[in-house]
This record gives structure tokens, C-alpha cells and sequence, in this order.
């Protein structure tokens, strides 16, 4: 009995695993699906096209081999996936996964590489394993190596773009590296002296050198930092065109203002140590020599030869000889004024040649007190071709444009003050662009500042210098057609050419005007007429000395 007994539980038991086995398996059947569902459900909602990681993340091959980690808030680009039934999504641009545990959905980021950067060209490669850290400081580990192009380098990382972001490399022994960087120019401006008032060639005076660097950066150009530079010569950039490096001798104090003002970068030679310049007029590449090419801007150095110095062209440049001016001959300055605004009246301008009410009252006040006979244009060319004398104290007001604070419509500032102090100036009118109705008034000429040729042209000056003799000739036409007088031409942007000089010849203009910073005398070139140009920053020292 005692044995039948013992049968019979061993038996019992036997039929209750069965039945515990036959349900876990009927559990199986029914949970698997619902599991597989919402797993796939999951790995759906991780996805999107860009990912980041969550935690430590592990990076796998196409066999499902572990080939290196990623620290967390790495965010990935990924291959598009359509079958979500895989725990492993494919990483863009390369032959990794990494799990839809380990990630989830990120927006888009984009390349952090430095502007104005071109891509190095260098391949960085090692097969024993590397680390890369972001600049945000997250980090990739690859067990196995890596090859890729770097961006760019310093004394102690090459930075590669992998995946959108840029990472950093540690110079180590183990990095090898297969390609130079190509060939890169720049070009060197150098300013010997920059002063408020020069007496020499080598001399650019601060006014000038403004007006310079904004239609350089009008045109596209910028500037490079000191260090960027030293980086440069190392061979660690290369540069996006248009690069400039501009260095100065001069070590005073508004050099550092003006720098901060242009929103550019300055170089005061006395800190570029171990490095040997010379004034060739060349450009200049990023092989380490013992002599580095650079161009030598002077007080001399027209529009056009700025800008191909600034395009890397060979410059010939020659002292011009001195004006020959008769003892005794009679210099007029003519000033060169363009927007007028009343801070008082919540109007702000924040272009350099913008005039505030108050000052240009000084300058006329100044001008009336001290007997100054502001000339008419007629007046003007008159004693230019000899037909009259002028007093002593005469000066020349002009006005260029025809915009803020000049017409009736926008602002009408001009013409109040110049007919409450009685006095005469000559607006250079772009035609085509107001109405000649807003600035009828006995105390201002209408003169021609071209019909609609104020604009950059194609050939990264003004229009009318890019324009064929046909073009700029019939637009000067049709400038005369509203304005009606021929007594003198003004050029945009102080910008002149042989051919539009014999447009304005042959339509029939007595004159022409553009900057230069000097009085205008007989002897001057009846088509460029220089004029000085009336900055927001002048002083009324300054105005003096110009009218004096």
C-alpha cells in the first residue's frame, strides 16, 4: 500500500507540471504577439530622422558586433527605416547601429564649423581605438579606429565633422595622417600710419581707411584675427575667399576704436613676432618663409587698385608727382555732406555718413560768423575755367543722394537751415529715384548723381563703372531730362573710370566730383574734383581745419 501510495503522488505531481508547462506555453502563445507588438510599437516612437542618446550607448557593425560607445546626448542623423521589427537602427552616412533602447527622437543639428572655414583637406586615420570628444563635450569611442577629413586643426586637436557636429581628435603618435592641405591664399593689407590728418604718401588718414574697409565689406570681404592668422601660416585653415589680414604700424589708441566700430580685426605689427614682412605688393600663401608678401596701401591708392589687392592681384603702384600749384593759388574746399537726422526727435542713423541736425548748424554758424561765402555750383565752375575770382573765404557745400533728412518728404532738414543762415549748397540728385519737387528751394542747386546707377555693379564697384559706354552715357541722359543742368556730374561711391569720365565728357558736363580729402584748385582735373567727405565722428576742430 505504502508503495501504490507513493506512485500515485509521484504520478499526480507529474500531471501538475504538465499542466503548469501547457499553461506557460498557452501564455506564451498569447503574450508574444502582444509583446512583439508593443516592442515595435516602441522602436517606432524612438525613431525619426535625427536621434540622441539617452545614456551610455553601444555602437554595433553589421554583424551585431560591439565596435565602440557613445556618451550620452549624442545626437545622431539616421538612415531611413521602414521594417520596425529591427532593435537596431542604421546610422547615417556610415556602416554602425546603434539600439532604440539607448535613443530618442532629437531635432536637427547642423555643423559647428568655424565661418569663413574651408574643409583642411587632411585625412586623420588610426586603427587602435580613439575617442572623440564634441565641443560640447560629448564623446564617441571607437575600438577598432577611424578614418576621416579634418576641417581644420590647432597646436593640440584635428577637428572632423562626423554626423553633422564637429568633434576633436587628440594629436597623438598613433594618428597618421595621408593628405596636406592645398594651397590657400589671403591678402595682407598693410596701413603703415593711420591718422586723423597725414602729411605723407605713406600716411592713410582715418576718415579714408573707414570709407575703404566698408565698401570692402560691401563687396564680400572680411578680416582674420592675429591668431587665425598664426593658424593659417601653420597650415591648420584654410580659408573661404575674400579673406583679408590687415595690419597697421600705427599704435594709437583710435586704431582699437575704429576696429570695434568696423566690427573687423586690426593688426598692430608690434606684436607679430617672428614674422617677416615685406611691402611687394604681392599675395601672400600659407608656406611658412622667411619673407611674407603683403600690399602696401598709401594715401595714393585708388578704389581700383584696393580691390585688386584685395582679389590677390599683382599691384603696381607709382609715387605720383606733385601738383604743380602756381604760388599764391587759391584752394576751395568743397565739403561732402549726404544724411541729415534730430536724435531729438527719436529719428538714429547708424551709417558713418550720417550728419546729426545740430552739428551741421555748428558748421554753417561757423561758416557765417567767420565771412565764409558759400558758393552756387555756377559760381564754382565759373572760377574753376578762370572766368572769376572768388573771396579768400569761399566754400563749396555739397550734398549727395537725396535721402534722410534732405527733401521735403523725408525729414526736411537741408532746407530750413540752409535758407535761415542764407547760405548755398548743391544736391547731387539721383534722378530716377525722387522727385526733383521736394527740393525746390533758392539756396540749393540740382545736380546730377546719375538717373538710376547708384548701386553695386557686377564688377564689385559702382554701377556706372561697370557699365559700358553706351549704358552709362544714356543713363546720364536721362538724368539730364529731369534735372536740365550741365554744369557738374558727381560719381556714386567716389567710384570713376576712363570710361565713364568720357561719358560725362561727351553728354556735356563742365565738372566732376569725387572724394580725396584736399582743396580743390585750378590746377585740379576738372573731372575729379576732390571734395571731403563729412563723416558722423568729425570734430569742429576738424571741420575748421578743412574750411581754413
Amino acid at each position: 500500500m505504502g508503495k501504490q501510495k507513493k506512485k500515485l503522488k509521484i504520478k499526480k505531481k507529474r500531471v501538475w507540471i504538465i499542466l503548469f508547462l501547457f499553461l506557460i506555453v498557452i501564455c506564451l502563445g498569447i503574450g508574444f504577439p502582444f509583446y512583439q507588438k508593443e516592442k515595435q510599437k516602441q522602436i517606432k516612437k524612438n525613431y525619426s530622422s535625427y536621434v540622441i542618446t539617452t545614456k551610455k550607448a553601444i555602437l554595433y557593425n553589421q554583424k551585431n558586433q560591439v565596435v565602440g560607445s557613445l556618451s550620452k546626448n549624442v545626437t545622431l542623423p539616421l538612415k531611413k527605416v521602414t521594417d520596425f521589427s529591427k532593435s537596431r537602427f542604421p546610422i547615417q552616412d556610415s556602416k554602425y547601429y546603434i539600439s532604440y533602447r539607448d535613443v530618442k527622437k532629437s531635432k536637427k543639428v547642423s555643423t559647428t564649423l568655424k565661418e569663413n572655414y574651408l574643409t583642411l583637406g587632411k585625412t586623420v586615420f588610426t586603427k587602435q581605438s580613439v575617442t572623440l570628444s564634441s565641443l560640447k563635450k560629448e564623446s564617441i569611442t571607437f575600438k577598432k579606429g577611424i578614418t576621416a577629413t579634418a576641417e581644420y586643426e590647432d597646436e593640440e586637436f584635428y577637428y572632423i565633422s562626423l554626423w553633422n557636429q564637429i568633434y576633436k581628435i587628440k594629436k597623438e603618435k598613433k594618428i597618421g595622417i595621408r593628405e596636406k592641405a592645398p594651397e590657400n591664399f589671403i591678402s595682407i593689407l598693410h596701413y603703415e600710419k593711420l591718422e586723423d590728418t597725414c602729411n605723407d604718401y605713406s600716411c592713410t588718414r582715418f576718415a579714408d581707411f573707414i570709407e575703404q574697409i566698408k565698401k570692402l565689406k560691401e563687396n564680400g570681404y572680411y578680416t582674420i584675427s592675429e591668431e587665425d592668422f598664426k593658424n593659417y601660416q601653420k597650415e591648420y585653415i584654410v580659408w573661404k575667399p575674400k579673406a583679408l589680414f590687415i595690419t597697421t604700424s600705427s599704435t594709437n589708441e583710435k586704431v582699437d576704436t575704429i576696429s570695434k566700430e568696423l566690427g573687423i580685426s586690426i593688426i598692430k605689427t608690434s606684436s607679430l613676432e617672428g614674422y617677416s614682412f615685406q611691402s611687394n605688393n604681392q599675395k601672400t600663401t600659407n608656406k611658412p618663409g622667411e619673407s611674407i608678401s603683403r600690399y602696401a596701401v598709401k594715401s595714393y591708392t585708388s578704389y581700383e587698385n584696393l580691390f585688386k589687392m584685395a582679389n590677390q592681384e599683382e599691384v603696381v603702384e607709382t609715387e605720383p608727382k606733385p601738383v604743380t600749384v602756381r604760388r599764391n593759388e587759391q584752394g576751395i574746399a568743397v565739403l561732402n555732406y549726404h544724411f541729415f537726422y534730430d536724435p531729438t526727435l527719436g529719428e538714429s542713423c547708424n551709417e558713418t555718413i550720417c550728419l546729426e541736425v545740430s552739428k551741421f548748424r555748428e558748421h554753417l554758424e561757423y561758416l557765417k560768423n567767420n565771412g565764409y561765402k558759400t558758393l552756387t555750383m555756377n559760381e564754382f565752375k565759373r572760377w574753376m575755367y578762370g572766368e572769376i575770382e572768388l573771396p579768400t573765404k569761399s566754400v563749396l557745400i555739397t550734398i549727395d543722394d537725396g535721402a534722410m533728412g534732405t527733401g521735403k518728404h523725408n525729414g526736411h532738414k537741408l532746407i530750413p537751415l540752409l535758407e535761415e543762415y542764407d547760405m548755398h549748397a548743391t544736391l547731387f540728385l539721383i534722378a530716377g529715384w525722387w522727385n526733383l519737387e521736394n527740393y525746390i528751394s533758392p539756396n540749393l542747386d540740382i545736380q546730377s548723381h546719375t538717373f538710376d546707377m547708384h548701386q553695386y555693379g557686377p564688377c564689385g564697384r559702382g554701377q556706372l563703372n561697370c557699365a559700358t559706354y553706351e549704358e552709362a552715357k544714356k543713363d546720364l541722359e536721362r538724368s539730364l531730362e529731369i534735372i536740365g543742368n550741365k554744369d557738374s556730374f558727381c560719381f556714386p561711391f567716389y567710384y570713376y573710370s576712363d570710361t565713364a569720365i568720357q561719358a560725362v565728357k561727351d553728354v556735356g558736363f563742365s565738372l566732376a566730383f569725387v572724394g580725396g580729402n584736399r582743396k580743390a584748385t585750378r590746377s585740379s582735373n576738372k573731372y575729379l574734383v576732390p571734395r571731403y567727405p563729412i563723416l558722423s565722428s568729425i570734430t569742429m576742430n576738424q571741420f575748421k581745419n578743412i574750411v581754413n
